[in-house]
């Protein structure tokens, strides 16, 4: 667990004073940080909150008096969690309590697994396949929140993006001789599906791994600060590059990056139409982002930032020996 930092602690025993005030009076309780924001470590936090044998997680944005962000995501997870009441295996963390300043919310608190703790510790591949298929499950379920539409693929920003990594002055790890025909292939590549349209849904904005529990028998999702409407295919792809930890064959791997077996999986139980020329397109694209990100500064750092630089090269370099 991370530290609970000291100049925070009466602040943070306020907000739980405040809850025990108001669900458990006159109850012993004790609190731990479990999360900091990377890029905002003073204002966003989470908590877990122990009163007897009940535990509770309690989340922080002393901003969000003024922004509003905690209040609109507590409304948004009250109305999911009736929409999830639909579902046999599949739910959201329960909503408990909004407080008036803004500053917190407590939902219920899951001690499981993450599915990207489980797709990354799951030696047996029909073991972590399951994963994929209550992964795509779920997302399926939350894509269905809205009505369904269809909108038109916008592209630029993603070379956009790539142009400006390979522009900064932290410069990426990999090498011009590298990145540079990968990113002409996407360019040739994005030609195929000008003007394409695809399901644009009610969407997450975060799916990746450690935003789903693996609970017994039941899949949760949380932390819904950043839903919009917006493609469904940039939550599958959001979801899907943790693929590009597990060991595979070159033989596995189709043009997107992704192990096929795993891959169709997801889609066992995701059934809304997808247009997998656009999910491949953005799976490379998202792919070779994540990898020019990784500075050499970055790659030197730690052990994590060099495997996680070589699996991405790995991958990439199998995806694009297929035609899109």
């Amino acid at each position: 667990m991370a530290n609970l930092l000291n100049y925070n602690r009466r602040r943070i025993n306020g907000y739980v004073k405040e809850f025990v005030a108001q669900q458990h009076p006159a109850q012993d309780y004790n609190f731990a940080c479990i999360y900091r924001s990377a890029d905002y470590p003073k204002e966003r936090q989470v908590f877990v909150v122990e009163i007897g044998e009940r535990r509770y997680a309690l989340k922080v944005d002393t901003k969000s008096a003024k922004t509003e962000r905690l209040a609109r995501e507590f409304e948004t997870l009250r109305a999911l969690h009736a929409h999830f009441a639909k579902f046999e295996k599949l739910d959201v963390v329960t909503p408990v309590y909004m407080s008036p300043s803004g500053e917190f919310f407590v939902t219920g608190y899951l001690d499981n697994r993450t599915a990207t703790e489980a797709i990354y510790e799951q030696e047996a591949d029909n073991r972590a396949r399951q994963v994929y298929r209550k992964a795509g499950h779920w997302l399926h379920a939350l894509h269905g929140f809205e009505p369904i539409t269809t909108e038109k693929f916008w592209y630029d920003w993603m070379f956009e993006t790539l142009a400006a990594l390979t522009g900064s002055r932290a410069c990426p790890h990999a090498t011009p001789e590298q990145y540079g025909p990968m990113i002409d292939q996407m360019h040739w590549d994005v030609r195929r599906i000008e003007g394409a349209e695809d399901t644009h849904v009610f969407s997450h904005g975060d799916f990746h791994g450690r935003n789903l529990i693996l609970g017994a028998g039941v899949t949760y999702g949380f932390d819904f600060t950043e839903v919009t409407r917006k493609l469904a295919v940039y939550d599958i792809v959001d979801f899907l590059k943790t693929d590009v930890f597990r060991p595979a064959s070159p033989d596995e791997i189709d043009r997107s990056g992704l192990i096929v077996k795993n891959k169709a999986m997801f889609f066992k139980l995701y059934r809304h139409p997808i247009n997998m020329d656009v999910l491949d397109f953005c799976m490379r694209a998202r792919l070779l982002i994540d990898w020019l990100s990784i500075t050499t500064e970055r790659h030197d750092r730690t052990q994590f930032q060099q495997k996680k630089f070589d699996h991405l090269h790995s991958r990439l370099l199998l995806a694009f020996e297929h035609p899109l």
